[in-house]
């Protein structure tokens, strides 16, 4: 069997630890030596240390911020995005943020969760919706003899057969 050809890997500068410029390989050992620098699947490609490392950045923009900031700054208070209200306009065909007596526009005063406020403040407007008749529940009565067991098997027993 005859022995592959060896590779020969040329660097631009010397390696000090060789002494030369040149590795000459076998082709397995230098493929070997070159997808041993590959990162395995989803595993991150790019390390940064030190300086360069996110968790340094983020201490240095921090940082930055707190000198440069003055303290009486306040601020800007952030505008809704208005897709919330795109969205009910055209599920309702109605538009949430005009007033339907005036016309006018509306504002958001308070976001309410709880059921029993939303009811009080719905009736006070004359706008909660009607409430559903039901009829009433049918009962069953069971006839249960002294210790409380069901009668039903015993009285379809006694009864004769058609």
């Amino acid at each position: 069997m005859t022995r592959p050809a060896s590779k020969i890997y040329r660097a631009l500068r010397s390696n000090p630890s060789l002494g030369a410029n040149f590795v000459a390989l076998d082709p397995l050992e230098w493929l070997a030596r070159i997808t041993d620098h590959t990162p395995d699947p989803g595993r991150h490609r790019t390390l940064f240390y030190a300086h360069y490392a996110n968790r340094a950045r983020g201490a240095r923009a921090k940082e930055k911020k707190l000198f440069e900031a003055p303290a009486a700054e306040v601020p800007e208070k952030r505008r809704c995005s208005p897709t919330w209200a795109r969205l009910i306009s055209k599920v309702h065909h109605a538009d949430p943020l005009t007033c339907r007596r005036c016309g006018g526009p509306l504002q958001i005063v308070a976001y309410i969760h709880d059921q029993f406020t939303i009811n009080t403040i719905l009736d006070h407007l004359g706008l909660s919706p009607p409430e559903i008749e039901r009829p009433p529940p049918d009962i069953h009565y069971v006839p249960v003899d002294h210790e409380g067991r069901e009668l039903h098997s015993l009285v379809a027993e006694q009864l004769p057969s058609p």
